[in-house]
């Protein structure tokens, strides 16, 4: 028999008061679902969160004002339980992990453990460590995931900052002259979109198929696929969210778009998500949240192997953001 961990005693900040909201446990529980692990399969690294935007929907605050950022011994740390584990896909994300000091070290050392490295880019920082960074993306075969959320520069510049759509637009033009996201080629580059507002995203697919017309007819800026996700409300989304009156609508909008059919899929299922410190947690936004695998503080080094099936998962109100619409499959 499995049993559905959630957070004990956690109090929502003081401008959320009036707001209840049936706790997600609850609501699997109503629809006789539990979320629980499935074989661990993707290894998720975040480097720090140093990075070189203040985005409005980070869940993290990252920012250029963040010191944490994974020493080489952690990194070393990490390495080892990647060989102990044989995960299928090892995601680099951050912060800007381009920012981190130890990136193309872990990129050597991690390569030959799994057959699938992606690494997150927010661009403008790839594009300021494109010299040194890019040969060895392109040797070792690492999938871009670039953020770019919306097609229009207004959107994206207030989300991300000024300047950074047609920044971005440039990278995405280098990375194509370089191979990626060409027929052909081996080099994958996929785009994530982020509504830069309190709304959910559109429909995928219909998304996807816009992104590949403009982009292609505007800028001749190609791609493989792109994944568009809901904002979760953490960090300074979640900041944002209180300060403009809009916390209250955009839960009420995640709980009442829960689709049931999403959690099967959820990625909590199949990730081990590990920190800067070297702190395993059950996902990203989990991280963010500060709470750890299964509720316990487990470091990298004193992990045996990856987490056992059936290890029931944390859950919190930021879990509704996955499992809205298609969710975070």
């Amino acid at each position: 028999m499995t049993v559905q961990a959630t957070i004990p005693n956690l109090k929502p900040p003081s401008e959320e008061k009036t707001l209840e909201i049936v706790p997600f446990k609850s609501t699997l529980a109503k629809h006789d679902l539990k979320l629980v692990r499935n074989p661990a399969h993707t290894l998720q690294i975040n480097l720090g969160f140093l990075c070189n935007q203040t985005c409005l929907h980070c869940h993290l605050n990252a920012g250029p004002a963040r010191k944490e950022n994974m020493g080489s011994d952690t990194v070393n740390e990490v390495v080892a339980y990647a060989q102990r584990c044989h995960f299928d896909t090892i995601d680099i994300t951050g912060g800007a992990p381009e920012l981190n000091p130890h990136l193309l070290d872990l990129i050597k050392k991690i390569s030959p453990l799994a057959p699938r490295i992606m690494l997150r880019s927010n661009l403008s920082a790839l594009k300021d460590q494109m010299n040194r960074l890019i040969e060895p993306l392109k040797s070792h075969r690492v999938v871009i995931v670039a953020s770019f959320p919306s097609l229009n520069l207004n959107q994206t510049d207030s989300q991300r900052g000024e300047g950074i759509f047609a920044e971005s637009i440039a990278v995405l033009k280098e990375l194509n002259a370089m191979g990626y996201g060409r027929n052909g080629s081996g080099l994958e580059l996929n785009l994530v979109s982020n509504p830069t507002g309190a709304f959910l995203p559109p429909n995928q697919e219909k998304t996807e198929k816009r992104y590949h017309q403009i982009l292609d007819q505007k800028w001749g800026v190609r791609f493989n696929r792109l994944f568009s996700f809901a904002n979760v409300p953490l960090g300074r989304f979640r900041q944002w969210l209180i300060k403009s009156g809009n916390f209250e609508s955009y839960m009420q909008k995640l709980v009442s778009n829960f689709n049931p059919c999403s959690v099967e899929g959820l990625m909590c299922r199949t990730l081990v998500s590990v920190s800067w410190d070297g702190y395993l947690y059950d996902c990203d936004f989990n991280l963010a949240r500060g709470v750890y695998m299964s509720g316990k503080k487990i470091h990298v080094s004193e992990m045996p192997g990856p987490p056992e099936p059936d290890t029931p998962i944390v859950t919190a109100d930021h879990c509704y953001t996955c499992a809205a619409g298609l969710g975070f499959t």
